[in-house]
């Protein structure tokens, strides 16, 4: 037996392949190593649970990629927790799976299970609140930047590519893997070894000695990281028994390919899989350049996209792209690989620095893309998804791929229609991409309430099963799946959970409405800020006002929750300050609303608690907008008589050539409560022209977007009406019309009229 067979078959009947996830090389050699092994069993890294979807994973017509998605409730906490298992057509994995298949050997999956690994809550990367954990995910030592410094490559990816992929020429598979075995003891060198790792290598370990006791010829397919440290356990003795989770799920679902992309927070991905998948087709029909066969097909589709971008590109550059692609590997002295077509892309392709993020986007998008995957017919479906189905199926809406449809759905008059409408308020509360709401009131956001019927466009595609099979975590209904994702909503400390209480409402959640409301009345004690309990009262009054449309019951307790936000928030509205432009303009929002309650005399409103507020606010030193709607909110309340109301505009306008930007922004917040009333008094009008007219013109191109803003508030004839007034019935300006220029023109003038000036200066012509 040569070295490199000694190194990787460190005992007889026992042959390990040392891979990295998802690499296309590593795939094609493990094919090589598979035949001239011929192993009785392939054990492959991968949680236990996973040997219940051998069937689906090595059924005919399963398509990679897919993805083995893993959830369980774990801890005295009863935490949330999932993670995935991608695997692409180029996985080594995918390939052990699917050789083992073709030549009947027996394959089975050997890591420690997901059950076991939740209960360690310092494995916080699984629990819900994560973007996307997965189980392939291995250490990264600062070797790592060790290596790639002197290299000259961009990242630990380019170097990957250039010594393990596309760099290299591997006279065959043992050495080949063998030159990996030795990159993976490298990488443990100097680190030391963390909890999980050890347990996991502890337990592969463990399964491999029961099937070498059986007399098996072994195979292990596993990170070359693991490698060193399962061969040291071989021989150990077995380790008692974890606690595992209560439960565990584990599902087959459809996983697109651009998910494997590392920039899409997938830390064991690789970077550009679309163009990889094309290396491993490529090495299928027997190329012997396969990772430079992909280069003039992707520069001919990238050129065809930029061009329908607007992005000038033609053939001949598609055809010195793949020129250059060459050129620049034999200059470094390597295999032209994806850096290079990378960098030769961009350099022919690009030339306009104005177009530089279209290029980015449209490359990123072309090298990512690929394939879909394929699941087996008739595959047992996780809970929530049959449930969904049979929702689907009770209220006529698409249940199946490709069906689409329009709902229109009549939510205060016909009960049923409530019903569908709360199903797809549940769906669009889990993410599932299934409903848009097209028309109609959304209370949730506040918007298009003036509507009494919601109209939905409705549209089964593949990510709604895939979804709702990874919503699974959270229950086996939708009911049950919205409720315990609201729950942990309601458990994070971010937000308001006065956003939940209008959830409930719109998904028909009311026997968790108690717990919610719980999470308020907590809230309201513990919020300090004027402007979230300003906007959480908001919130709750729509909440109240709308509980009985939409059907909802146990909201017995938002009147007293109503009357104690809004007086704490009158309380608190005074420790406002300063502060900046997007927060002051939702502070005047707030204020709105809370005149609004006044205006409509709502029972939890106390009008002289909410005045002496708004006097409060006027007299202290918060942002000009809020004090402008301060100041109309007492105006139009009558608690300011028309002369109070005079001094403060006059005030205000006394600032004309000290702050020309406060004065536009106090009338953005006057305008927005109190139009009417200032249209109705030519004194104040009058007040307003002279100012205008008294503005340089460096002043009123300062205040001027300010204006524009205050002004956008009033309908055409009020600003037809306002426009008379300030410039005379000859000389009307359209405030509201298209010949007030926009931001864009308004800075262009400035610097031409500044270039005029400095040209007209050294002739002696300027002022």
């Amino acid at each position: 037996m040569n070295s490199d067979a000694q190194r990787l078959s460190p005992r007889a009947g026992l042959m390990f392949a040392p891979v990295r996830h998802h690499s296309p090389r590593c795939a094609h050699h493990l094919r090589e190593l598979v035949a001239g092994f011929a192993p009785q069993r392939i054990l492959i890294e991968g949680p236990d649970e996973l040997n219940a979807l051998m069937p689906l994973l090595q059924h005919k017509q399963t398509r990679a990629p897919v993805a083995a998605y893993l959830h369980a409730v774990a801890g005295e906490e009863a935490l949330r927790c999932r993670a995935y298992v991608p695997l692409t057509a180029f996985s080594p994995e995918w390939v052990a799976l699917r050789e083992a298949a073709r030549l009947h050997i027996a394959a089975s999956f050997i890591d420690l299970p997901f059950a076991t690994r939740v209960t360690d809550t310092g494995n916080s990367a699984y629990f819900a609140r994560a973007p996307e954990p997965t189980l392939a995910d291995e250490p990264r030592p600062d070797l790592i930047a060790a290596l790639v410094a002197p290299s000259g490559c961009q990242d630990f990816d380019a170097w990957w590519e250039r010594h393990f992929e596309s760099g290299l020429d591997a006279p065959s598979a043992h050495a080949y893997f063998a030159s990996l075995l030795v990159f993976g003891e490298l990488l443990r060198a100097g680190s030391g070894m963390d909890p999980d790792n050890a347990a996991r290598e502890a337990h592969m370990a463990a399964r491999i000695s029961e099937a070498l006791a059986l007399g098996e010829r072994c195979l292990v397919v596993c990170g070359a990281y693991h490698v060193a440290g399962i061969s040291a356990m071989l021989d150990a003795p077995a380790q008692g028994v974890v606690p595992a989770a209560q439960e565990v799920g584990v599902h087959l679902i459809a996983y697109p390919l651009e998910r494997f992309e590392r920039s899409q927070r997938y830390s064991a991905g690789m970077p550009a899989p679309g163009y990889y998948q094309r290396v491993w087709q490529a090495w299928q029909a027997g190329d012997l350049a396969p990772y430079r066969q992909p280069f003039a097909a992707l520069a001919l589709e990238l050129a065809a996209n930029l061009r329908e971008s607007g992005i000038p590109v033609t053939l001949p550059d598609a055809i010195e792209t793949v020129a250059m692609a060459h050129r620049l590997a034999a200059l470094r002295g390597c295999h032209a690989g994806l850096a290079e077509l990378r960098e030769s892309l961009r350099s022919t392709m690009l030339k306009d620095d104005s177009d530089e993020a279209g290029f980015a986007a449209t490359l990123a998008s072309l090298l990512a893309r690929g394939p879909d995957g394929a699941l087996p017919p008739d595959m047992p479906l996780a809970p929530l998804l049959a449930d969904a189905i049979a929702a689907c199926l009770r209220h006529r809406m698409p249940s199946r791929f490709g069906e689409s449809k329009k709902k229109d759905l009549d939510i205060y008059r016909n009960e049923r229609h409530r019903a569908a409408s709360q199903v797809l308020h549940q769906l669009r509360f889990l993410g599932v991409p299934y409903g848009e709401r097209v028309a109609g009131p959304d209370f949730v956001n506040a918007t298009d309430l003036g509507r009494v019927r919601e109209i939905w466009s409705l549209r089964w595609i593949t990510e709604t099963a895939t979804s709702l099979t990874e919503n699974s975590r959270y229950g086996a209904s939708l009911a049950d799946a919205a409720v315990n994702k609201l729950l942990e909503q309601l458990a994070q400390p971010a937000g308001s959970p006065a956003d939940l209480v209008l959830q409930v409402l719109a998904m028909g959640l009311d026997k968790v409405a108690d717990k919610v409301l719980d999470g308020v009345e907590r809230w309201l004690g513990d919020s300090y800020d004027p402007l979230a309990l300003a906007q959480g009262t908001a919130k709750l009054a729509l909440a109240f006002e709308a509980r009985l449309a939409l059907g909802g019951v146990g909201m017995a307790r938002l009147l007293p929750l109503l009357e104690r936000g809004f007086s704490q928030t009158c309380i608190r509205l005074p420790w406002l300050g300063m502060t900046d432009a997007a927060r002051s303009q939702a502070m005047l929002a707030a204020l709105d609303d809370l005149h609004g309650m006044i205006r409509r005399q709502a029972q939890w409103a106390d009008p002289a608690l909410f005045y002496d507020a708004c006097a409060s606010l006027h007299d202290g030193d918060v942002a000009p907008q809020v004090r402008g709607g301060a100041a109309a909110i007492l105006t139009v309340s009558g608690s300011w008589t028309p002369g109070r109301t005079s001094a403060a505009l006059a005030a205000t306008f006394a600032l004309a050539h000290l702050a020309p930007q406060a004065i536009s922004d106090y009338m953005q917040g006057f305008l927005r409560i109190a139009r009417s009333w200032m249209l109705a008094s030519p004194q104040h009008l009058d007040q307003l022209s002279a100012v205008l007219a008294a503005w340089s013109e460096d002043d009123f191109l300062s205040a001027l977007p300010s204006m524009r803003l205050a002004f956008s508030q009033l309908s055409r004839r009020e600003t037809d009406e306002l426009a008379r007034v300030l410039a005379g019935p000859s000389q009307a300006l359209d405030l509201g019309g298209r010949r007030v220029p926009d931001m864009d023109t308004l800075h262009h003038s400035r610097l031409c009229l500044e270039q005029v000036a400095g040209i007209m200066q050294r002739w002696g012509v300027g002022p």
